[in-house]
């Protein structure tokens, strides 16, 4: 398994916006990253005191909460994406993500981090056993999502990245 999802994805699997998610992946198995990933991503979430949770670091940022729901519904958008590919629908080109209207539809300030940190801690451990069974054919599949050609073995690593992304966010702006 290590050997093929080691691999990373080739430019031509991915829009060039993504290059900046890709890019944080560190080398070797991104589903063991992944894997590790979701352990120290929970730990963040549970990390961060009540007193903070709707801290925005300047005026029309989201909140904290507003950050990590963000990433949840992200996630949940590019597994859905992988999971359409190898299942054969990937002939329907999958919408785009607006999160400037996805995230204040999301509720996250009224939830909480700890339903937030469940959430995203349930929805990893879920894509991780789809991602574990993804062959080399699956991997190398392809569709269209948000008007660009895109690989599934892209799409795990963007979503290691944009994760890795945004904590680093949280963690520079956000806590002291």
């Amino acid at each position: 398994m290590a050997e093929r999802t080691a691999r990373r994805p080739d430019v031509d699997e991915y829009d060039s916006y993504y290059a900046q998610y890709v890019a944080r992946v560190p080398d070797g198995d991104v589903i063991n990253a992944l894997r590790a990933q979701h352990e120290t991503f929970v730990a963040l979430i549970r990390s961060i005191p009540d007193q903070r949770r709707g801290h925005r670091y300047a005026d029309g940022k989201w909140s904290i909460e507003e950050v990590f729901g963000h990433i949840v519904d992200t996630e949940r958008a590019f597994a859905y994406r992988t999971m359409c590919f190898v299942r054969g629908l990937a002939d329907i080109e999958q919408p785009g993500i607006d999160q400037d209207v996805m995230v204040p539809a999301s509720g996250a300030t009224e939830r909480g981090l700890e339903s937030i940190a469940d959430e995203f801690d349930h929805l990893r451990r879920a894509n991780l056993a789809l991602f574990d069974t993804l062959d080399d054919d699956a991997l190398a599949s392809r569709g269209r999502a948000s008007g660009a050609d895109v690989s599934v073995r892209a799409l795990l690593h963007i979503v290691y990245g944009h994760a890795d992304h945004h904590a680093q966010v949280v963690r520079e702006r956000y806590l002291d």
